[in-house]
């Protein structure tokens, strides 16, 4: 469907246009624009955030783990489980379960490699196999992000080079490009599992009849006595396993695996982050350079999640402290900041998509005003 150019209509010359023009669409397409647009990301917190593991009788307060959100905490949790296993000497069934968990100590968040032998003493029920099944919710879950990603992929690419990416932008449409995460869960795909289970302390301290604030780790991983207690109460706690030194099962983490693994997370992060910089100089066709209020607010989304990224991942990489699952940074205040200015983003993101998305003569939604539909709709 094709549109002859409306002259009645005048040439909208300014920047940034911003045009509330939401006031058409009806309730029930309201409903289907809104599970459209958190799909994506609902659906990589479901696949990315991992369920905690509370190992101190103290709980989290919520600024503490409203950090693992992040799609920055996602993307680090995926390069740690890919490098650990490829570093690996030895690999378990219980080294996959605890290379999955998010433990909670008396010291806060702790994903490092001592904490992964640690908690075998804490272990109740662990994964059958020394990977996920192919026939599984874990191996279904990788298939959906990862059609999501590939999806989320070619429809800018092929927006940005026809000219017309941002026209397809709309509130349905905002958070499409964060299911570029389930691309970057493959690498870590067969060993992402939630098929394993750990030990409630209040529980454990019941049952073990002692009185304990905090979980004493040290005390557990070296006493003879204190394993044959856990073992008494159901966990699955040997004094051979309990022994064992990181080094004993890992490769150094500057060895050439892991400098592959770097370059595998890194090379399509930095093209997300390029992708991300030329949407901003990118010319609409017939109409020059401007920004919807919609288009402006979702290019400082991207543009804070990606570069934060990159910087980050960069720096880490340089200093080899990446043998945590846990970002390093994740408790630092300046970390919470900055995932609350994404948040805010995103949040901002929905409500003005919100108020600019309209539909089309030709049945798209767009947040551009009806001039562009002769420049937007040809073809379609």
């Amino acid at each position: 469907m094709s549109f002859p150019q409306n002259t009645s209509l005048s040439v909208p010359t300014s920047f940034i246009q911003f045009t509330y023009q939401s006031q058409s669409i009806k309730f029930t397409e309201w409903i289907s624009l809104l599970t459209l647009c958190l799909a994506p990301l609902i659906a990589h917190i479901i696949a990315g955030v991992p369920t905690p593991i509370y190992l101190c009788r103290k709980r989290p307060p919520w600024h503490t783990f409203i950090g693992h959100f992040n799609p920055m905490s996602i993307l680090w949790r995926y390069f740690v489980i890919t490098d650990r296993r490829v570093r690996a000497k030895h690999w378990t069934s219980i080294d996959m379960a605890a290379n999955c968990a998010l433990f909670w100590t008396g010291n806060g968040w702790d994903g490092s490699e001592e904490m992964m032998l640690k908690s075998r003493a804490f272990c109740t029920r662990i994964p059958s196999l020394r990977r996920i099944s192919f026939v599984s919710v874990s191996m279904a879950t990788t298939v959906i992000v990862t059609i999501q990603g590939i999806q989320s992929v070619y429809s800018p690419l092929q927006g940005y080079f026809d000219g017309n990416y941002a026209f397809g932008l709309a509130f349905d449409t905002i958070f499409f490009s964060l299911a570029f995460l389930g691309l970057m869960r493959i690498p870590a795909a067969l060993w992402l599992t939630r098929d394993f289970s750990y030990a409630d302390i209040n529980r454990m301290q019941r049952r073990a009849g002692e009185e304990m604030e905090d979980l004493e780790l040290e005390a557990v991983t070296k006493s003879p006595a204190r394993a044959r207690t856990l073992s008494d109460i159901g966990l699955l706690a040997a004094d051979s396993e309990l022994l064992i030194s990181p080094e004993e099962i890992f490769y150094p983490s500057n060895c050439w695996r892991s400098m592959i693994i770097r370059v595998i997370f890194l090379t399509p992060l930095v093209g997300s982050l390029a992708l991300s910089t030329a949407y901003i100089g990118q010319s609409q066709p017939g109409y020059g350079n401007f920004f919807t209020g919609t288009h402006l607010v979702l290019i400082l989304f991207y543009l804070a999640v990606t570069v934060g990224v990159v910087v980050i991942f960069l720096i880490y990489f340089w200093k080899g402290n990446t043998g945590d699952t846990v970002l390093p940074c994740i408790g630092q205040t300046w970390y919470k900041i900055y995932t609350g200015v994404l948040i805010f983003l995103a949040v901002a993101a929905m409500v003005v998509s919100g108020l600019e998305t309209r539909k089309t003569k030709c049945g798209a939604y767009t947040t551009m005003r009806p001039y562009y539909d002769q420049f937007g709709c040809v073809g379609m």
